[in-house]
Formats: C-alpha cells, structure tokens, sequence
C-alpha cells in the first residue's frame, strides 16, 4: 500500500471523491516515478513545492516503493523561486510571465503592474512549454495538461474562470506586491515606458488631449502613448483591490 497526503489547495486538483479526505491510499503495483503518480491524480508538478517521505525530501524523479507514505505539499505565497531546491535546481532570477490564451485577459493586467508578461494566441502548447523552460518564465494557464508537460518547471493552474479574480490569484500566490512597478510597461506590445517632452509628441494628440495635459510617456518598443487620463484612476482601484483581495475572500469565506 502507498499513502499520498495532498496539503493545502492541491486537494482542490483531485478527483472528486478524494478533494474532502486530502488522501489517496492505492495498492502497489508498478515501479513509478512520484511525478508520475501525482499527475495520475491530475496534480500538475509545477504546483508542488515539496515533497516528503518521513520528514526527507525527495525529488520528482524518486521511485515509489511499497509502504510509502508521501506528503506532497503546494507552492504558496512563501515559496522562494529564486534560490535552488530539489524540486527545482535552477531557480529564476526575476518574475516573468508567459501567458496561455485561455488566460490571455490578465496579460494587460499584469503589464499594467509592470510585470514582464508575453503572450501570443498563435503559439501551440509545444511552443508556450518551450519559452517557459528557455526563457525562464512563470506559465500562466488553466490546461493541467500543458503544466504536466516534463520541461516546464514554474507555472500555476489557475483556478478561476474570472480575470479579475484570475489575476488576484497570481498576485497573491507570487507576492507581486513586493515587486511592483505601476503603468511602466505598455499594455499592447509589453515595451518598457519612457517619459517624452510633450512638445516631441504633440502633433500625435488629440486637441483635448494636448489641452488638459502635460505629462506623457510613450513605449520604446511600440511607439505608443500614454498619459493620465480617467484610465489610469481605474486602474489604481483595480490595484487596490488586488492588494486587499486576500482579506475580501477571508471576509467571503
């Protein structure tokens, strides 16, 4: 007999008549990996941050043997993953995001936080796994399928079917309130944003525009601009209401 214990939110991941009990107790009857044995169970491995048998940590690639008892718990918000660990040896250097099309409505969100976040609807899910192993980025998706892909090593499942709530998740689950950097990228092309004389760009605005306001970036890579227009003001209470969005779904339940 083999016991898996699935702690905090992996529960949600399991098959239904598993998610109350957070356990699965399965007779032994083949030699597999514990990647294999917990994606059997439709837990993708990028959303596990440790695994432990009697207190000693095992790597993805550990053989399950029998009497096993196997504690498999999730990455959260005080997972470090800029330094190694066993589940992951090279650890990233900065966050940044590729995003699935399925998901794609956070993209601008999460630019507009001024997190580096590519996302392409022409990309099949061979490619969105390639780019997040080579070019070191987070993948954002709601296909387990693509998370269980073997070279994708960050990525999260999200779990809600809302953008607004979607984003809320990541916010939380990577501390992005540690890293923010507000309205510094462009929203379209994910260029950094530069501060540009008004003078430079003023035969591109529009009469009101060059009227009521003075200050102006635009994308070094786009070419677009922007200003703070009545946007801009919601987009600050959409920043606050990711910063309060834990304490809101406390309050929820």
């Amino acid at each position: 007999m083999i016991t898996f214990y699935f702690h905090g939110n992996l529960a949600d991941l399991l098959p239904r008549n598993f998610r109350t009990q957070k356990c699965i107790r399965t007779t032994f009857k083949r030699r597999a990996s514990v990647k294999d044995f917990v994606e059997s169970y439709g837990v993708p491995h990028p959303e596990i941050d440790k695994i432990t048998i009697s207190c000693r940590e095992v790597d993805f690639h550990y053989l399950v043997k029998e009497n096993d008892i196997l504690h498999i718990h999730p990455i959260s918000p005080e997972t470090n993953f800029f330094t190694p660990s066993l589940l992951r040896r090279d650890p990233l250097k900065s966050l940044r995001f590729v995003v699935d099309v399925n998901v794609a409505k956070i993209t601008g969100k999460l630019r507009m936080l001024g997190f580096d976040t590519y996302c392409d609807s022409s990309l099949d899910d061979a490619r969105l796994a390639a780019i997040s192993s080579c070019r070191r980025r987070i993948l954002l998706t709601r296909d387990r399928n693509l998370l269980k892909r073997n070279v994708v090593e960050f990525g999260h499942l999200i779990r809600s079917r809302h953008p607004k709530k979607q984003l809320a998740e990541v916010f939380h689950l990577f501390n992005l309130q540690k890293k923010l950097q507000p309205f510094s990228r462009c929203l379209h092309c994910n260029g950094l944003l530069s501060p540009v004389a008004k003078k430079k760009i003023e035969h591109l605005l529009e009469p009101l525009t060059l009227k009521y306001y003075d200050d102006f970036q635009n994308c070094r890579s786009c070419g677009k601009i922007y200003w703070q227009g009545s946007h801009r003001q919601k987009m600050a209470e959409e920043l606050d209401y990711y910063l309060n969005f834990r304490s809101e779904g406390e309050e929820n339940g």
